[in-house]
């Protein structure tokens, strides 16, 4: 079977999964440079190497290095289930990369931007869920369970969970959703043209929101500091692992080295001996 018609074959396995159309498009973009790679050559782990090494040979950072080697694997990982082909991808080993802590926001910066307003409750929203901004973008009314004090989510790949929500906030939704009614056609936040906010006008909107507070915050910076906060208060990092929807709990450790770098500062402001 030809590399273009596998690669179709996962195209249409993504979507079957429920994968979105810009993460299937990210996939076969990773994707093109492989096939056309191996349009002439067999797919074995020799040129499985050859093709990692012409790779490595390019300018690319090392995140979107790994990126792309991830999205080969998880080709090559469909093949193999599927068995429509069986290769030892295992050799595709991704670069190390040291990731980089997230700037820090304090908690009383972020609350000043919480106003009694659509994009205050927007930046509220953020900050008490750790929300990604897609996530957001898609969240409905219903999904707000308000009895029982969770979101109902739908993350990376369509897989769902649910995440706890303060009390505070809770009452702020129940204002903001008697105030406009129901004519929201079920989603919880509209754009001024009262159509569904896309990921870029969200982003616009927090942008601006810290930028009258003299501040230049993007959106994943509230993701962050939620994760930063909860263990800053003693939140298990398991806990907070399943709230952020993250698959591993090596990612979320990246919070923790946060929240060390802040406590030392802290502790070297304060003068112990005088």
């Amino acid at each position: 079977m030809a590399i273009d018609e596998l690669v179709e074959r996962f195209r249409f396995n993504l979507k079957l999964k429920g994968f979105s159309e810009n993460t299937i498009a990210g996939y076969m973009n990773d994707l093109k440079g492989f096939a056309e790679f191996f349009s002439d050559k067999p797919l074995n782990e020799q040129n499985l190497l050859k093709y990692r090494d012409e790779l490595a040979k390019k300018n690319f950072t090392t995140s979107t290095f790994n990126r792309k080697l991830s999205s080969i694997r998880a080709f090559l990982k469909f093949l193999n289930r599927s068995g429509l082909f069986e290769i030892d991808y295992s050799l595709l080993r991704n670069k190390r990369n040291k990731r980089k802590a997230p700037n820090y926001i304090a908690k009383d910066t972020i609350e000043k931007a919480m106003t009694n307003d659509r994009d205050g409750l927007i930046i509220r929203m953020m900050y008490a869920t750790g929300l990604r901004i897609s996530e957001l973008v898609n969240l409905k009314v219903s999904d707000i369970l308000f009895d029982s004090g969770f979101v109902r989510i739908k993350g990376k790949g369509n897989k769902e969970r649910f995440v706890p929500i303060d009390r505070k906030t809770l009452e702020a939704i129940k204002k903001y959703v008697e105030t406009r009614g129901f004519s929201y056609k079920g989603y919880l936040f509209l754009s001024n043209r009262k159509k569904p906010f896309t990921r870029q006008g969200m982003w616009k909107v927090v942008k601006r929101k810290f930028r009258k507070l003299g501040l230049d915050v993007k959106p994943h910076m509230l993701r962050h500091m939620f994760a930063t906060h909860m263990l800053e208060n003693g939140a298990n990092i398991r806990a907070v692992q399943e709230m952020l929807g993250h698959e591993s709990v090596t990612t979320t450790q990246i919070y923790t080295e946060i929240t060390d770098n802040s406590l030392k500062e802290a502790f070297n402001k304060f003068d112990v001996i005088k």
